[in-house]
């Protein structure tokens, strides 16, 4: 099933006029339901703005409790309520979210006509979503920050339209339950999927980041087709900062995607001084210094399918 992601917030810190704070959807082409991760101040803004529905938000994953990367909940939460949207809601993140959340509800008076369910996960958890699962990443920030892997299991390998017509199988429906990789019966024969398919293929992988100055320590999970990380500064301006932000560069990421082996990489989480073509040329160009992948700067509204 094809994946389609969606940028909704591609800033570092504060808004500028032509991005947003932190915010991504992840949604299966096939299904209006979806998921969000991180949700900065003015997200439902920018959902208003795409073909995202609230009513079809199954649930959210927030990286750290930083107010670029959480502080859009609240109303994102209150509107969903007061559009009278009855479906569940589940927001997973770090410790402290739940606090967070439940004491703002508090003081507000946020009643909720949905059940609004709260997890806070630890690093290694695994958490089972059907044919997927997604693994919590510890990294390194000055608060507890996480990042999400998105690992898809085996498929099935590529159907053979001929080897199907050999073997006296209708165009149909069961093309579509072979190409799942059931088995079917005709005229009294068992037809196994690998009759008509190749090799398995192994699941995508795709990791997103929080805010983080190690992205090699996504390696164990080998993101190898999509890695969705920070580049907050060049690493020039970094080197120039009275206090160092535990954030990565352009430079740091080309390297660890290079030595990750990530086939796309889409850089995010720019710093607002990055705010003309030029400069974010800059970026591309030092990260290009050692990653020659696919390699895509996030803008607020880019959808990439998956």
């Amino acid at each position: 099933m094809k994946m389609e992601v969606t940028f909704l917030g591609t800033s570092a810190g504060v808004p500028t006029r032509e991005r947003n704070v932190s915010a991504l959807a992840l949604r299966p082409m096939q299904s209006a339901n979806w998921t969000l991760f991180d949700c900065g101040e003015a997200t439902q803004h920018q959902i208003l703005r795409s073909s995202l529905s609230l009513f079809r938000l199954e649930r959210i994953f927030i990286t750290h409790l930083h107010g670029d990367h959480i502080y859009g909940i609240f109303g994102l939460l209150a509107s969903r309520g007061m559009l009278m949207c009855d479906a569940p809601l589940e927001i997973c993140g770090p410790p402290g979210l739940e606090e967070m959340v439940t004491t703002v509800r508090r003081l507000s008076q946020l009643n909720l006509p949905y059940a609004l369910t709260i997890r806070e996960l630890q690093p290694g958890e695994i958490l089972e979503f059907g044919r997927h699962r997604i693994e919590v990443v510890a990294l390194s920030h000055s608060i507890t920050s996480y990042g999400y892997c998105w690992i898809e299991a085996e498929r099935p390998g590529t159907f053979d339209p001929q080897k199907a017509r050999r073997l006296g199988i209708p165009e149909g429906p069961l093309y579509g339950r072979l190409q799942r990789g059931e088995s079917i019966r005709i005229e009294g024969r068992l037809i196994p999927p690998d009759a008509v398919t190749g090799p398995a293929r192994p699941g995508r992988r795709l990791a997103i980041a929080g805010d983080n100055d190690r992205p090699e320590l996504f390696a164990p999970c080998t993101p190898r087709d999509l890695l969705i990380h920070e580049a907050t500064y060049l690493q020039k301006d970094f080197d120039a900062l009275p206090r160092k932000f535990k954030h990565t560069t352009a430079l740091q990421l080309g390297v660890a995607a290079a030595h990750m082996g990530v086939r796309r990489l889409v850089a995010t989480h720019f710093s607002p001084r990055y705010g003309t073509t030029e400069r974010m040329e800059e970026i591309r160009r030092e990260i290009r210094k050692h990653y020659q992948g696919e390699l895509i700067l996030a803008e607020d509204f880019l959808t990439l399918k998956i």
